[in-house]
């Protein structure tokens, strides 16, 4: 599931697509609507869809992985929804505000911003409702994050939660310089991908083969077209700058989520 102002091919098709391909995994992505440029509720109900039918036709369990705001709605649903939990071997989230972050808080400091930057302030009803569910039975819950994350902050904190197994590409690669964007193709958080979705329990930074820290990106991704990420950039900018889709309050939650905010 992608972020804010992405859609599948600007953050998938360049990279992981190509190498879950080249490693022998099927995959699907996630169109979210309007970009993800819109309300993180409703936007989850496509991604909860999209769950089900990839369970549905792959007649297995499937893994669940996001990005940004998607590392955090791989998690919502599976609190909020049994049935995905039931059937997700994996929930992974690659620089998931899984607590928001402040970028957000920052956005709305003069109380008007998107509706999503509003949800996803730390401290917003929606992040409290993701902190506070009950961690579901079944899955392996995996937060992949880099201390150089720009939007995501901050870090380690941001991407951390109840239940979730919390881990730095750093703690492989000291040092290893990638941030928010360029995680999509980053070696070392795909090699944490694969630990939690191969191996028993969540990814570990320790089984990681430090071979990886001798690359950068992943070996089959497509650095032309990885070019495309630029206009998920503008979109985002140009997005959540426009004071027509401002709003001066936090939508409120659904029922299901609204018992677990403050």
């Amino acid at each position: 599931m992608h972020g804010t102002a992405a859609t599948p091919e600007e953050a998938w098709g360049w990279g992981y697509e190509r190498q879950l391909t080249a490693d022998g995994y099927g995959w699907c992505d996630v169109r979210l609507p309007d970009r993800a440029l819109g309300d993180f509720v409703t936007a989850s109900q496509y991604a909860v869809f999209a769950a089900r039918k990839a369970y549905r036709r792959s007649g297995r369990k499937v893994a669940l992985v996001g990005h940004s705001q998607g590392g955090a709605m791989v998690l919502w649903i599976a609190k909020f929804w049994p049935d995905v939990a039931r059937h997700a071997s994996d929930v992974i989230a690659l620089a998931g505000p899984l607590h928001g972050t402040t970028v957000a808080n920052a956005l709305c400091a003069a109380g008007t911003c998107a509706t999503v930057a509003w949800q996803l302030r730390q401290g917003s009803l929606t992040t409290d409702a993701l902190s506070n569910a009950p961690v579901p039975r079944g899955p392996k819950i995996t937060s992949i994050a880099t201390s150089m994350d720009e939007l995501i902050t901050p870090q380690p904190y941001a991407g951390q939660g109840n239940g979730v197994h919390s881990v730095l590409v750093q703690d492989v690669c000291p040092g290893h310089v990638v941030e928010h964007g360029l995680l999509l193709g980053d070696r070392v958080g795909y090699a944490l991908v694969r630990d939690a979705v191969d191996r028993r329990g969540a990814a570990q930074a320790r089984r990681v083969d430090r071979s990886v820290c001798n690359g950068q990106t992943l070996p089959q991704a497509d650095l032309v077209g990885a070019a495309g990420f630029a206009s998920t950039v503008a979109n985002f900018l140009t997005g959540l700058a426009d004071p027509l889709t401002w709003v001066d309050h936090e939508p409120a939650l659904p029922a299901y989520a609204a018992r677990y905010a403050r």
